[in-house]
C-alpha cells in the first residue's frame, strides 16, 4: 500500500511539473507574439509620424496660399493647429511604444509577493 502511495504521489508530483512546463513553454510564446506586435506597432506610429510631418507641411502650404482670405486663412490655421497637435500626440505614442518593454510589464502586473 505504501508502494502504491509512493508511486502515486510521483505521479502527481510529474504531472505537475509537466503542467509547469507547458505553462512556460505558452507563456513564452505569448511574450514573444507580443513582442512581436509592439515592435509592429512601433513601425506603425513611425510611419504614421512621417505622414503626419507630411500633412502638418501640406496644411501650412494650403494656409500660405489662402492668406489673402482672411476668414478661410483662420480656419484653415484652425485646422494646421489640430493636425500639429495630433502630430505630437502620434509622436509622443510612438516613443512611449518604442520604450516598451514586454517583460518590464509582466514584472509590473505580478504582484511583488508572488516575484521571485
Amino acid at each position: 500500500m505504501e508502494r502504491v502511495l509512493i508511486y502515486l504521489m510521483a505521479l502527481a508530483g510529474g504531472a505537475a511539473f509537466l503542467v509547469m512546463v507547458k505553462l512556460m513553454y505558452d507563456m513564452t510564446g505569448h511574450m514573444a507574439r507580443m513582442t512581436d506586435q509592439v515592435a509592429v506597432m512601433s513601425a506603425d506610429l513611425g510611419r504614421m509620424r512621417g505622414e503626419m510631418a507630411t500633412l502638418v507641411g501640406q496644411v501650412g502650404g494650403i494656409e500660405a496660399a489662402v492668406g489673402h482670405m482672411p476668414q478661410l486663412a483662420a480656419d484653415v490655421g484652425g485646422i494646421r493647429e489640430s493636425v500639429s497637435a495630433m502630430a505630437g500626440v502620434i509622436h509622443r505614442s510612438g516613443e512611449q511604444i518604442e520604450r516598451l518593454n514586454p517583460l518590464e510589464m509582466m514584472q509590473q502586473i505580478v504582484p511583488p509577493a508572488q516575484r521571485r
